[in-house]
């Protein structure tokens, strides 16, 4: 997995394609950590393969997360939660804050419907 999750590219020549797009957040959805309060952090991309946090404390590489989102309602619909199984596969400082930490996590035995859920999220915020 490259330095951006959900990301797939294929070089040709000099230039690079991405097969997988990424989706760039207006929001800041929260994260939290399983069933739990605790936020890990806050979206900042995000695709069925992949999802990029803002955090305020580094995690490790390889550690295994349980992320929960709440996607908010539109139009008077109930707000949409997703739980998704995540490995963390690179954290560094962000370059424009550095008190803050860009994790990228790979989504791991995604299933159908949490795929649609994403894609919809995606779609319904404008992205």
């Amino acid at each position: 997995m490259t330095e951006d999750p959900g990301r797939a590219n294929q070089v040709a020549g000099n230039r690079e394609q991405r097969t997988i797009h990424r989706h760039h957040l207006i929001h800041y959805l929260r994260v939290y950590d399983g069933l739990g309060s605790k936020v890990v952090g806050h979206v900042v991309d995000i695709s069925t393969r992949g999802v990029k946090l803002i955090t305020e404390t580094p995690i490790g590489v390889q550690e295994e997360y349980r992320l929960r989102m709440r996607f908010p309602g539109r139009n008077g619909s109930p707000h949409t939660e997703l739980m998704l199984d995540a490995v963390c596969k690179w954290c560094r400082a962000d370059n424009d804050n550095p008190e803050f930490f860009l994790v990228g996590f790979q989504i791991r035995n995604i299933n159908a419907e949490e795929a649609d859920c994403i894609r919809r999220m995606i779609r319904e915020l404008g992205m």
